[in-house]
């Protein structure tokens, strides 16, 4: 299975990616490719306008999807890949896409968690908020508030696929995790030590 995602011009191998529920790339990892071919599917990933792409096992009938970028910048991270590359050819580079508010929760807007290496997602929920809320956490109750969060419909599960981490959407329409945490201790689901 070679999942590629193409605009008009060109396609990119991708290694993983996660959408949201509205198909905006929210995490995308391209393997080590030439350079323009990334840069062309960069550009359409940030531009205002937000061109829909196609992602997908294209080998696979049905097995493509329309998706669109952020229309807006990405945290870029890159590499460089000399192993692959060819005699005369451009250096490969390695590229990661990630949406800003993936590693930056702002209480009043959607934000994005993934199970980073070594950490799973419901410790990144907890780490997020308090490091963006000012919210005072501890690591554990991170099950309980992603838990509620699924239960409340204000979590949803990205869509990922290839080697992307598992990742969700957090959208609390009138954020209150003050009062989310306080049912948590009342109900007994998280303790205050």
């Amino acid at each position: 299975m070679t999942i590629r995602i193409r605009n008009d011009s060109t396609s990119a191998v991708v290694r993983g990616y996660a959408l949201d529920s509205r198909n905006t790339v929210i995490w995308l990892e391209l393997a080590p490719q030439h350079p323009k071919a990334i840069g062309a599917i960069w550009a359409d990933l940030v531009q205002a306008q937000r061109p829909w792409l196609q992602i997908g096992d294209f080998d696979v009938a049905g097995g493509g999807r329309a998706v669109r970028g952020l229309g807006s910048r990405y945290e870029r991270f890159t590499a460089d890949a000399p192993e692959l590359s060819l005699k005369n050819n451009a250096r490969p580079r390695l590229l990661r896409l990630v949406a800003p508010s993936a590693l930056k929760a702002r209480e009043k807007e959607p934000f994005y968690i993934f199970a980073w290496q070594g950490m799973e997602a419901a410790q990144t929920l907890a780490a997020v908020l308090e490091r963006d809320t000012g919210w005072p956490l501890r690591f554990e109750w991170g099950a309980y508030l992603l838990q509620a969060g699924l239960e409340d419909g204000f979590i949803k599960p990205l869509q990922v696929g290839g080697l992307a981490p598992q990742g969700y959407e957090v959208h609390m329409p009138n954020p209150d995790w003050g009062s989310l945490i306080a049912g948590g201790v009342q109900a007994g689901r998280i303790q205050v030590r």
